[in-house]
């Protein structure tokens, strides 16, 4: 089944209290975090559990020109999520460029739903499709394979060069130019996507610091601020 076909989705009235009635950000992130996984029949089962009940708040007075700014949403979020897991920058950006212009010319909006409810699942096989046929070299294979198995212990540039037997200056630019991201960014991202997935287990942020070996309580929460431009303790509170 085309998860357009199970959609159905409400607009947030004006007397509507946003944070009592918005699709949890919780049920989100477990349903993007599908398309990282490049797993489809997950995609569908979490969409099935919410999707009677999915509400967004009023984007245009214009029917139309809600679900397209709605469809734009999802395909950005969508695109973020599958180049985090492991998707290139190049393909991911092309399929968002592809898709938010096939919607711009719709003029229906079951048509829209149907259409990005399809291209989502594209995208989702074309994750799970770079998984099974990495793209990277071998070095930068190695690397996030060392770093997704430690990801609870401290790791630096130089420690990933000394296990590859390359030095840090020529694994950082392979690195780059290769997936687009440089080493270090690359090393903290993976910790905070693990970090909000502790959290959402209800550890605290100063158990979740520690448990992901960052340097301090200082660092962690900037570094969480930076991605998520929410603290630890924000996020805390938005998904119970």
């Amino acid at each position: 089944m085309n998860i357009g076909e199970l959609i159905t989705i409400r607009t947030l009235e004006e007397n509507e209290n946003p944070q009592a009635k918005h699709t949890p950000y919780s049920a989100e992130i477990r349903l993007f975090s599908c398309v990282q996984m490049g797993d489809t029949d997950k995609l569908m089962s979490e969409l099935e559990s919410i999707a009677s009940s999915i509400i967004t708040g009023k984007l245009s007075d214009d029917m139309i020109m809600q679900y397209k700014y709605l469809a734009v949403s999802i395909v950005t979020l969508a695109t973020r999520y599958a180049i985090q897991g492991g998707l290139s920058e190049k393909i991911a950006y092309e399929f968002s460029d592809r898709v938010i212009m096939s919607v711009d010319g719709m003029k229906n909006k079951e048509e829209i739903i149907l259409y990005v409810g399809s291209e989502i699942i594209t995208l989702t096989e074309l994750v799970k499709k770079s998984k099974l046929h990495p793209q990277q070299s071998p070095h930068v294979r190695k690397c996030m394979q060392y770093i997704n198995e430690n990801i609870t212990s401290k790791i630096s540039v130089s420690l990933l060069s000394d296990y590859c037997g390359i030095s840090s200056d020529y694994l950082s630019q392979v690195f780059k130019d290769e997936t687009g991201e440089n080493l270090s960014s690359y090393i903290i991202r993976k910790k905070l996507e693990k970090a909000k997935e502790l959290l959402s287990q209800g550890k605290s942020s100063k158990e979740t610091c520690a448990l992901l070996a960052f340097s301090s309580q200082s660092h962690f929460i900037t570094s969480f601020r930076k991605y998520y431009h929410m603290t630890p303790t924000e996020y805390l509170k938005m998904i119970k």
